[in-house]
């Protein structure tokens, strides 16, 4: 008669060690890349929100041939400039459109703004910079051409890994 081998069942505790430090690593990514999508949405939201103030600087500009000073200058609503789902307020400076994100926003953007800048081109069009992006060449702040007051953009405070590819 031969001896058979003891045979056993389950995991040894160093594999289930590992099985549950790679869950844990999975787990752990996917929550962060679930917290990445949800604040870049929220980011996307207010800049969907603003189309209308884009808009109606646009216009502003070009009834005037200079950037409105400010929100009511553009024709902005008290209401509209109240914000949206996530900002708490939409201003306006010179033309630039500043978005504040509030409290009801993901803590990675409350209490921090994002800008939307419009540039000219030589042909007179007007073209959104988003946040950090860097304008391409020709393009001038919104004024340049008149020699009127100008929008001047602001680097955000937003981590770049949370903005639209747009805005980076």
């Amino acid at each position: 008669m031969t001896a058979h081998p003891a045979t056993t069942r389950g995991f040894s505790l160093p594999e289930l060690a590992i099985v549950l430090a790679v869950t844990a690593l999975i787990a752990g990514l996917g929550v962060s890349a679930y917290k990445t999508y949800v604040v870049r949405a929220e980011i996307a939201q207010g800049i969907a929100f603003a189309a209308h103030a884009e808009d109606q600087v646009t216009k502003s500009f070009g009834r005037y041939g200079e950037p409105p000073a400010d929100g009511e200058a553009a024709g902005l609503s008290p209401a509209m400039q109240d914000g949206g789902p996530h900002s708490d307020s939409i201003g306006v400076v010179d033309g630039r459109i500043d978005l504040h994100f509030g409290s009801e926003a993901d803590n990675a953007i409350a209490g921090r703004t994002l800008s939307l800048t419009p540039f000219e081109t030589v042909d007179g069009e007007v073209l959104w910079i988003c946040g950090n992006r860097i304008p391409g060449p020709g393009l001038k702040p919104l004024g340049f051409a008149n020699g009127a007051r100008q929008a001047v953009q602001v680097v955000t405070q937003i981590e770049p890994r949370y903005l639209p590819s747009t805005c980076r």
